[in-house]
């Protein structure tokens, strides 16, 4: 039976919705002010600081807001971000889990979820204890989680804490967002030989077809038929032809998804042609779910787009790698006398900077640029005066001993901030 109710004005409802959850997570140091900002830390959530009564009251009636901004004195207000829908006062912990009564009031966040946006993540102050390292159920951590009194409660695109903090439905689904580090957005240098650069060709258009109709169409009669039942003739014909068509496409579509995943699994060496075949994978899969959705439930529906989701997040590292074996490739064909090594050290230096300006400016995309490129960006955005062709110093010498706003907050977000993200799922119909 589902979680989700709606009421008389078409607002939904979950009760005992998974909000947050004890264990250990990745966090970036500039998340929480720790002593390196540029390196992840093991940080460790008690469950007896999820289950004190500051706690649990402080998520009593805060906003649920879609993706994340903190909330109140000092930051944004409430009616300039726009609240969705809240969190009831039925909040209580459930180990592991944080749980409570969630309400939706907005058309755009019900159609958020409606198309698959299901991972919550809570905004949060809190404070941190880096002395205090230990291991949690086998797990080693390096600092450990206290005070959180709760902000809001956020729908996102990806969780900290792993599929089982999501809204819920007849599965047990939690969120508890991953806000890690977001490196460079997926498919930005795609070196394809045809066809532009964010689609696929028409040959690769035409693979995809392919895919779709070889799935499809290797779905089977449900076994759950019975063809020598012949009590009720008329009733045996429609649920016989549903049950086959429902069983055929669920099968069909399970087969592409499964195809995606080993295609996925081929590509892990970020080889520029397996990465590229288990993009079309995906393709072909996506496209075999929507044309197998009039005969799926919305869980199995749920289900497969979740698989899926995981497969992107995975293609957009090796993406990068993929595109950095592209540049590399076609450097040595332009100039075969360059040193590789010579090229990934400026590489490395470029990166080096681009990560060390974020905290300053934010993220931005930095692989089609160089070194210089990205010294002339920041100086720009910072507002640096300087002479052309001391972009790079200027700019270091800026930064040197500069604190980021962003690393003065201890306002934690269990959702999408930084460099590599980290999130992820609250529930299906």
């Amino acid at each position: 039976m589902t979680k989700r109710t709606y009421d008389n004005n078409g607002w939904l409802e979950v009760k005992d919705n998974p909000i947050s959850k004890a264990g250990v997570f990745d966090y970036l140091g500039a998340e929480i002010g720790a002593p390196e900002p540029d390196r992840i830390y093991k940080v460790f959530r008690p469950p007896e600081e999820l289950a004190s009564e500051e706690t649990i009251k402080s998520f009593r009636l805060t906003p649920f807001i879609v993706d994340h901004e903190m909330l109140g004195k000092n930051a944004t207000p409430a009616e300039k971000k726009g609240i969705q829908g809240v969190i009831g006062e039925n909040v209580y912990y459930d180990h592991p889990y944080l749980r409570g009564n969630i309400k939706i009031f907005s058309d755009a966040a019900l159609s958020d979820i409606s198309s698959g946006k299901i991972d919550l993540s809570p905004g949060y102050r809190s404070r941190y204890d880096f002395d205090s390292p230990g291991v949690y159920e086998g797990e080693a951590y390096e600092v450990v989680q206290r005070h959180l009194r709760g902000n809001h409660l956020a729908l996102v695109d990806e969780g900290r804490t792993g599929a089982d903090v999501a809204v819920q439905d007849h599965l047990v689904v939690t969120i508890d967002t991953k806000e890690l580090i977001r490196m460079s957005e997926e498919g930005k240098d795609k070196d394809q030989t045809t066809g532009d650069d964010n689609g696929f060709t028409p040959e690769q258009v035409e693979q995809i077809k392919q895919i779709v109709v070889a799935a499809l169409a290797a779905g089977k009669p449900s076994a759950d038929q019975d063809p020598e039942n012949t009590d009720n003739p008329d009733e045996n014909v429609n649920t016989g032809a549903a049950g086959e068509g429902a069983a055929s496409a669920e099968e069909g579509a399970e087969a592409a998804v499964e195809a995606a995943e080993a295609a996925t699994e081929a590509a892990e060496t970020g080889e520029p042609e397996a990465v590229e075949k288990a993009e079309i994978a995906i393709g072909a899969a996506e496209e075999a779910i929507t044309e197998a959705k009039e005969h799926l439930d919305q869980a199995t529906t749920d289900s497969l787009n979740r698989r899926l989701k995981r497969l992107k997040r995975g293609i957009t590292t090796m993406d990068e790698m993929s595109s950095m074996k592209r540049k590399i490739a076609r450097l040595e064909k332009a100039k075969p006398t360059m040193d590789t090594g010579e090229l990934l050290k400026q590489i490395g230096e470029r990166d080096a900077l681009a990560h060390k300006l974020t905290p300053f400016i934010g993220v931005f995309d930095h692989a089609p640029m160089t070194k210089q490129q990205v010294a002339e960006y920041g100086v720009e955005k910072l507002g640096i005066q300087c002479a052309k062709g001391t972009e790079s110093v200027s700019l270091n010498a800026w930064m040197q001993g500069r604190t980021p706003d962003s690393q003065k907050a201890h306002a934690t977000m269990d959702a999408a901030a930084g460099t590599d993200s980290i999130m992820k799922k609250w529930g299906e119909k």
